[in-house]
């Protein structure tokens, strides 16, 4: 998967630019719900929230995702969400934004999240909608490697990762017509 991303980094990065409507919806729904304090955005990918989110660290797996990253001011950190390289408790949050899908071991993840950070958050898209059933049946590009969630999957994760929910909202929003559902899961550890 990985070596999908590091080769189809301006297709990827292309979408925010053929989608802007839907990007800044995406971005206002995050951004009014976003703590303040120090994050750091777990599969950032190109940093197109995190720039504009004010989130200076973005970590991924991918190098070429994490150059273009970096060329837009997101300090660059390549690693695997189940293994950060951040002491305990290092960030106010860290904010996993359409990545929970593209991880072997969410709950691992999302474990390890709550290791280096007060809060954890997760936007997802939500399982059993037009658009994210469109994606599960082609099965093509970036979403071929997707799992979507549904908000009781979300629930069942954050609870088995040690982490009491403070915060879970959605807003339905459309794309080429079609429904889909981004939802805002945060939780703390309860550690």
């Amino acid at each position: 998967m990985i070596g999908y991303f590091n080769e189809n980094v301006s297709k990827y990065d292309s979408w925010y630019d053929k989608h802007e409507r839907e990007y800044h919806e995406q971005l206002e729904f995050i951004r009014e719900r976003l703590p303040s304090g120090k994050g750091v955005e777990i599969g950032v990918g190109t940093g197109r929230f995190a720039s504009q989110l004010g989130i200076p660290v973005g970590v991924d797996a991918s190098e070429k995702m994490l150059s273009l990253a970096a060329s837009r001011g997101i300090f660059p950190i390549m690693a695997y969400a189940d293994r950060l390289p951040f002491i305990s408790g290092y960030f106010d949050f860290s904010i996993f934004i359409v990545t929970i899908c593209f991880l072997d071991d969410p709950v691992a993840s999302l474990k390890e999240a709550g290791r280096i950070s007060k809060e954890v958050i997760s936007v997802i898209l939500e399982a059993g909608t037009e658009y994210t059933n469109r994606l599960q049946q082609e099965k093509k590009g970036f979403y071929a490697y997707a799992k979507f969630y549904s908000e009781a999957d979300m629930v069942r994760m954050y609870t088995m990762a040690g982490l009491k929910l403070i915060r879970n909202e959605y807003s339905d929003l459309y794309t080429g017509g079609m429904r889909y559902r981004i939802r805002y899961v945060a939780g703390i550890n309860q550690r």
